[in-house]
């Protein structure tokens, strides 16, 4: 692992240690999706959501990944931005935002077959919880784990959330998983595409970079999958399935 591969501040600064990988790869069970960048073909929800308001997040990215801030007030200052006419806007307006993402390259096909091979799917992502709501509808998903953002009684955003899945620590999710669904972590496949998917990669026993945003994820990475389109991760799932 090498952080000086990052060229901004690496948040493994912070976090000092990472999860233990499996000890040895059991045939595949599950299969965790990281949502943004994998699933679907945006960068981030969060900064999808941003580019709609003309906002950016930089600031906070900086004082979370520093440890200068929790990840329920990185929510808090992000949602902080996205008002109209001084008021928080509904969730509903969330969802029309987010209509202009599209689901990544063969993301129906490789979802529907691993499926069809009696693999369960999720979703463990650091985005919003209307993204991944929407792309879970999209493709048939039933675990679902993403940040929840509170609404009140009239559907309008309050500038709360609620973290599912912390950004630094999605092996927290994996851990949680593994125990609610009987499952053990070598028996799952995670794949993700950035620094921050490393803690679900390690946590897995078949580790996948799916198209990587940096050389971090490749070097922690079991498998790299360089090219857009999910159906080339089946050829190194397959093999590990009964």
């Amino acid at each position: 692992m090498n952080k000086g591969s990052c060229k901004k501040y690496c948040y493994r600064n912070t976090r000092k240690t990472l999860p233990q990988k499996p000890s040895s790869l059991s045939p595949i069970e599950m299969v965790l999706f990281d949502m943004d960048g994998v699933l679907v073909d945006s960068i981030s929800s969060w900064h999808h959501v941003h580019t709609y308001f003309s906002t950016n997040n930089d600031h906070s990215v900086d004082a979370y990944v520093k440890g200068r801030i929790t990840d329920e007030e990185f929510i808090r200052r992000d949602v902080s931005q996205w008002k109209k006419n001084d008021k928080f806007i509904f969730k509903k307006e969330l969802r029309a935002i987010f209509a202009s993402v599209k689901l990544m390259n063969g993301a129906k096909t490789c979802v529907q077959q691993l499926k069809d091979y009696g693999v369960m799917v999720g979703i463990v992502s650091a985005g919003i919880d209307v993204l991944a709501d929407k792309v879970a509808s999209m493709l048939g998903i039933e675990l679902i784990y993403a940040n929840q953002l509170v609404t009140d009684d009239s559907g309008r955003l309050t500038g709360e959330g609620v973290v599912n899945v912390p950004l630094m620590h999605k092996d927290r999710v994996v851990e949680r998983i593994s125990k609610e669904y009987h499952i053990s972590q070598n028996r799952i496949a995670a794949v993700g595409n950035s620094c921050f998917d490393i803690p679900l990669l390690r946590s897995a026993g078949l580790g996948i970079a799916f198209h990587p945003d940096d050389e971090c994820i490749i070097e922690e990475a079991d498998v790299v999958v360089r090219e857009k389109d999910l159906t080339n991760i089946l050829r190194h799932i397959t093999p590990y399935i009964k």
